[in-house]
């Protein structure tokens, strides 16, 4: 089943893209002015960022820059490959990486380099909590959190087994988390 999923572009009486047939309308220009991401077969457009959104990123990337510049790539907003059946190509807010970037000139980065994926989440929620959350767990991403914009929580999954998490934990507003990676670097949520 999973050869055919790879394989076989129709599914279930939808035409589902291959990761290929995406780069190859993206090459050709197709997303030239937007924002998409390829999940599970499926292009989604990323709408435009309200200004809490924005200041979520903007915040996050100076906290992971100020903490972790030279302990991790830390890339907002840029393409992550996940290969696992089926392949997909999404941007996450932010995503922590393996060292040293320059490895990452010529190549997309993949789950594999992944130390860490964050979506900030709006209006995206409820895919960020089950279609990617699926995906990032079946990628094997050791740590995925959530910043939830309408509860003002952090979700923090972690110990992928297939295509969920088995640990899940919830941070309010001044609680502190700590990267499974960096367990000596406590950030306090705000």
């Amino acid at each position: 089943m999973l050869a055919e999923r790879e394989t076989n572009p129709v599914r279930d009486g939808h035409f589902k893209l291959t990761l290929e047939m995406f780069e190859a309308l993206s090459n050709a220009g197709h997303f030239a002015d937007a924002h998409v991401e390829l999940l599970d077969g499926e292009i989604f457009v990323k709408g435009l960022q309200s200004q809490e959104y924005a200041y979520a990123i903007q915040n996050l990337s100076q906290l992971f820059y100020q903490r972790f510049a030279n302990r991790a790539v830390i890339r907002p907003q840029l393409p992550l490959v996940l290969l696992n059946p089926p392949p997909d190509f999404v941007e996450p807010d932010l995503a922590l990486l393996n060292l040293p970037p320059s490895q990452y000139k010529t190549r997309n980065a993949n789950a594999a380099d992944a130390l860490l994926v964050i979506e900030v989440s709006d209006s995206t929620l409820e895919r960020d909590q089950t279609a990617k959350l699926r995906a990032y767990a079946r990628n094997n991403i050791p740590e995925y959190w959530i910043l939830n914009l309408h509860t003002q929580q952090l979700e923090v999954m972690r110990e992928p087994s297939g295509e969920e998490y088995l640990l899940t934990r919830k941070y309010k507003v001044g609680q502190s988390v700590a990267l499974l990676e960096f367990p000596d670097v406590p950030l306090e949520w705000w």
